[in-house]
């Protein structure tokens, strides 16, 4: 019987990873758990995670063999994880890959008699083997490229890299001069590949597919207090193939992450069993299945990025987009905006795919009003989730609720491989606000039995802070003049006459100003504008003020921080229009209707919300010209 060793530990590598470029700030976690012991040099590893099956092969043994990946054999040390034997008769293998889209599993192996190594072709139904290609010096690991027909690999003895004709066998040297070579890593490109020398000195080195030349060294053993030890098989980090991790064998039994970019190495999973060789890496990024001389372990690995942000934003406003409460977005975005405050009810976003990464089924969201304490919210609202039965096919409305009982909200299981079957995705609260003021808001998640494991959230990034002002503007058109014909002394007009709203004008000069108020005590006016119309849907502009000023009303340019930062209120009884002549004429004869209009600044996180209107009508009869 297998027996199966929960190693239960824990390892926090907090700080800043990349200091000197300034690139992101990690934290790492990792965890094992021993899947199967009593193996004889176990090397190379491959998941195929549509099946649920672990493909291994032992330097030591004939076979190639896969686990049969479940749950109770991936977490219950009690559970035995059933092993099937898929082929025979290898001479020292040393890797396995995968084409599951044919149902085939190619192995390297070392000194097959009479050859220097061979590649194998195994129909995995059938556990048939074909060979390939042989005297291949040593063959270590392998890469395959399905759509191009062609795999690498790297010669141990003869250090050579080389591309080969899955078809026709035919092997061509790409580059030699490899310094006792072992691991591989291609990039998607097939522009790229690193590789493992162990030298000595240990180092790993880019070569340029293309040219087929050293591109090189990434990193070397002793230099810039790199330390890389025996380095062995490689995996890519991720989609991004920025980083490697890289097994070190003994006697630093570790996993290493290396970065392309910054050519920096860091330690992420120590401790591993003696002589570590082969790694895969799910599509997740964790968990990893790591190969060691007599045991597979499966590391569950979070890799908290400490940059990753936990609010994506409100409504159409990126999080970043909001600096001290008020959102300012960029002027070619879709949604312009600037020094905005909000109101009405809130699409609030969050980064539920990295709470799910972080090992999160639950998040409850705080807020705090004014500096005050934090308050846990419980509001449920309407979304959409697809339905996938192929009788449904559609998105159907959904309630999002806290659990029962509590102000915790369950994560879906959708995230992060489905986030496109809801709609809108990643909404995680929707907040009616209320009563004006400065809110802070912060996220909690835990665990599936309900620890607090918020630490492993970015603190500088676990905050939202929005100004809210759900005010309306206070908008009246107090009083239209007419210039020239004498008013009384209490006339508020005086020294020239009001026209009071329904007033026919018949005589006097065509020359009318106005009064008006457009104003807000909280000083987050938008704009304002007074309009004519009259006719057959005939209108004219006034006058118009805008907080920030466009291209089309260049006069005047904009009232950006005219009274603060943030800050525009308005006018109170100011005279318009403003232009030089100080008085507006009316085109034609015509019953005229005057239109004043204010808005704020506040938004929703998709419109703007709040605005008002005044309006008076009057007939002008004196211009001497009659409408069309």
């Amino acid at each position: 019987m297998n027996t199966r060793i929960q190693y239960k530990f824990l390892v926090f590598l907090f700080g800043l990873v990349f200091l000197l470029t300034g690139r992101a700030e990690f934290s790492f976690a990792a965890s094992q758990t021993q899947l199967l012991s009593g193996l004889s040099a176990a090397v190379g590893i491959a998941l195929d995670e549509a099946n649920n099956h672990l493909y291994f092969v032992e330097y030591n043994a004939p076979d190639l063999k896969r686990i049969i990946l479940t749950p109770e054999c991936e977490n219950d040390p009690a559970v035995t994880c059933v092993v099937d034997t898929v082929a025979t008769g290898f001479t020292h293998a040393e890797d396995v890959q995968l084409d599951p889209g044919h149902g085939l599993a190619y192995v390297t192996t070392r000194d097959d008699p009479g050859t220097s190594g061979v590649l194998w072709r195994v129909d995995i139904s059938s556990g048939t083997k074909n060979m390939v290609t042989f005297n291949l010096g040593a063959p270590q690991q392998l890469v395959l490229d399905i759509p191009n027909d062609q795999a690498y690999v790297v010669g141990y003895n003869d250090g050579r890299l080389r591309r080969i004709n899955l078809t026709t066998g035919v092997k061509t040297p790409v580059f030699t001069g490899l310094s006792h070579p072992v691991g591989l890593a291609v990039t998607s490109d097939g522009n790229y590949a690193y590789v493992t020398e162990q030298g000595p000195p240990a180092i790993i080195s880019e070569i340029d597919l293309t040219t087929g030349l050293k591109v090189r060294e990434v990193v070397r053993d002793g230099v810039s207090g790199v330390s890389l030890v025996a380095p062995f098989f490689m995996a890519w980090r991720d989609i991004s193939q920025n980083s490697l991790y890289v097994v070190e064998r003994d006697p630093a039994n570790r996993v290493s992450t290396v970065d392309l970019i910054t050519s920096t190495k860091s330690d992420v999973i120590t401790g591993l069993p003696w002589r570590p060789s082969g790694i895969a890496v799910s599509s997740l990024g964790s968990p990893l299945y790591i190969t060691a001389d007599n045991r597979i372990v499966r590391v569950d690995m979070v890799v908290f990025d400490l940059t990753e942000p936990v609010f994506l934003g409100v409504g159409h406003v990126p999080s970043t987009d909001i600096v001290d409460g008020y959102a300012t977005t960029d002027p070619l975005y879709f949604f312009k905006v600037k020094h905005s405050p909000f109101g009405g009810t809130l699409n609030i976003f969050g980064n539920l795919n990295n709470f799910k990464s972080l090992s999160a089924t639950h998040y409850e969201v705080l807020v705090s009003k004014d500096g005050g304490a934090f308050e846990a919210l419980d509001h449920s609202w309407r979304a959409y989730k697809w339905n996938p039965d192929p009788l449904i096919a559609k998105y159907e409305p959904v309630t999002i609720a806290p659990e029962t009982g509590t102000t915790r909200y369950s994560i879906p299981s959708e995230y992060p491989l489905h986030a496109q079957w809801w709609y809108p995705p990643f909404l995680f609260m929707r907040w009616p606000s209320g009563e004006n003021g400065l809110y802070t808001f912060k996220v909690k998640i835990y665990d599936s039995v309900g620890t607090d494991i918020t630490w492993k959230l970015p603190a500088a990034q676990n905050s939202l802070t929005v100004r809210i002002d759900n005010t309306p503007p206070e908008v009246k058109l107090s009083n239209i003049c007419q210039k020239g014909v004498a008013g009384l002394s209490s006339d508020p007009c005086y020294p020239d006459k009001e026209v009071q709203a329904c007033d026919i004008v018949s005589s006097g000069p065509n020359k009318y100003y106005f009064k008006v108020k457009a104003y807000d005590p909280n000083q987050h006016l938008r704009y304002y504008s007074l309009k004519a119309l009259w006719g057959d849907n005939t209108s004219g502009r006034i006058e118009f003020h805008n907080y920030s000023g466009d291209a089309a009303h260049p006069a005047p340019a904009g009232h950006v921080d005219a009274e603060g930062p943030y800050k525009w209120s308005g006018v109170i009884n100011a005279r318009i229009p403003s232009n030089p002549a100080g008085v507006w004429k009316a085109a034609c004869n015509c019953a005229h209707t005057f239109d004043l209009w204010g808005g704020k600044r506040t938004i929703n996180g998709y419109h703007y919300i709040l605005r008002r209107r005044y309006h008076k009508s009057i007939t002008i009869n004196n211009t001497g010209l009659s409408c069309p």
